[in-house]
């Protein structure tokens, strides 16, 4: 006898998604100069100073234009060489928020090169991060400026930090020539003592354990990641692990008063070492601390 099984309305409005055909033309100028390889390209074209040379990381820029303008504005101030974005560039991924907000706030700190991973809300209507890839051309990343090796992946998928990651992470840390290593993700590791859930909350579980021994196995100097709306830091056998997810989008409450402002880093790369900087903004003051 077949048995006919029966499954609530919400089982299919979950998983039938009807797709959206986007008109993808109006990023395409963009593309010619935002694409990640020409950007990246473009840095390791310029020589590296003997005094050495500084990056910002931010991220969480979304939903509030005029703050993230306040934010990206400030951090450019700094002089960087180029800012790593951890993700969550837009608020729903779709054409016309990366051109009324993404590419505006990109447009007024050029010609400082702004390098993203991908965020949980570039996913888009179609969930493919089709946007995002029309502009940036890759999800992932590796180049080494200076001594320096920086890694970028999307973990903001169904899959989290997948097997083929850790792959991918591993080939990059093992090719030689990067005195210091600096790791890039949206989504946190759910067990750091630093985690709280945010807004968004999941935090991942999958591979961390692989991921964190992997860091320590090739002593990475710092893992940045966004997603929760504040900041904050903390070091696991000698790997600083760091949120700053205070470019812009409302803040956190779960966070205490040092971690729930908006944010950047700051990380200067001398002849001697690292310097690890954070500026905090307290109501229309900034204020300097080191990590």
């Amino acid at each position: 006898m077949a048995i006919l099984l029966v499954l609530p309305i919400s089982y299919y409005a979950y998983t039938v998604i009807s797709h959206e055909d986007l008109d993808l033309t109006p990023l395409a100028p963009h593309a010619e100069t935002q694409n990640i390889n020409t950007q990246i390209e473009s840095i390791q074209s310029a020589a590296v100073p003997p005094t050495g040379f500084r990056f910002i990381v931010l991220g969480d820029t979304r939903s509030n234009f005029g703050k993230a303008r306040e934010i990206m504005g400030r951090a450019a101030e700094e002089k960087p060489v180029f800012i790593l974005h951890n993700g969550d560039l837009v608020r729903r991924g779709r054409v016309e928020e990366y051109l009324g907000h993404h590419l505006r706030l990109v447009e007024e700190v050029a010609p400082i090169p702004v390098i993203p991973v991908v965020g949980n809300h570039e996913k888009g209507p179609n969930r493919d991060f089709a946007p995002f890839l029309a502009i940036y051309g890759e999800e992932q990343f590796s180049f080494d400026y200076g001594a320096c090796r920086f890694i970028g992946i999307n973990n903001s998928t169904k899959w989290g930090l997948t097997n083929a990651h850790l792959r991918y992470i591993r080939e990059a840390l093992e090719k030689p020539g990067a005195k210091h290593k600096f790791l890039l993700f949206h989504v946190p590791i759910r067990s750091l003592d630093i985690y709280v859930d945010g807004e968004e909350g999941r935090g991942f579980r999958r591979n961390a354990g692989a991921l964190m021994e992997l860091m320590e196995e090739f002593s990475v100097d710092h893992v940045f990641m966004g997603h929760v709306h504040g900041y904050a830091t903390t070091v696991v056998n000698d790997v600083r692990y760091t949120i700053s997810g205070g470019g812009g989008a409302n803040l956190t409450e779960k966070l205490d008063a040092d971690g729930s402002v908006h944010n950047f880093l700051v990380i200067d790369v001398g002849p001697e070492g690292l310097s690890n900087t954070v500026w905090r903004q307290r109501g229309e003051t900034w204020e300097a601390a080191t990590m």
